[in-house]
């Protein structure tokens, strides 16, 4: 269905629920500073623990659109460690795709805590 969409379907790709990749990304993005905030306070863990699992539902969207054009999206806004995150989950995508993209994103060695938090929501790929 969703390969019949990018060849017919004008318009944005729909991923279901009337999302589309863009409010993927918005979504991902927006729900970071509030996983940060909740760090280190009384039922911050509780709070951490329902942002990801919110974001992970969000990536789940993400198996039916195709990795290159995620790509191409990431390229042109900037990449991040939450969209390489991203590209890990899209239909086609692979480890290698998934290594390119965090190097693009991620200059330092040294990860931050929300670094740290991407890679725990990226997709392996066998």
């Amino acid at each position: 269905m969703a390969a019949d969409q990018e060849k017919s379907t004008p318009g944005a790709f729909d991923l279901g629920e009337g999302l589309t990749p863009v409010d993927v990304w918005q979504g991902l993005h927006a729900s970071e500073p509030l996983w940060i905030a909740s760090a280190g306070v009384d039922g911050g863990n509780e709070n951490q623990t329902r942002i990801d699992e919110t974001d992970l539902s969000l990536l789940k969207k993400l198996e039916t659109f195709p990795a290159k054009r995620w790509a191409q999206m990431c390229d042109g806004i900037g990449w991040t460690a939450l969209g390489a995150t991203a590209l890990s989950w899209c239909q086609s995508s692979n480890n290698q795709a998934f290594k390119v993209a965090w190097s693009n994103a991620v200059k330092d060695e040294e990860l931050s805590d929300s670094q740290k938090r991407a890679l725990k929501l990226a997709k392996a790929h066998d």
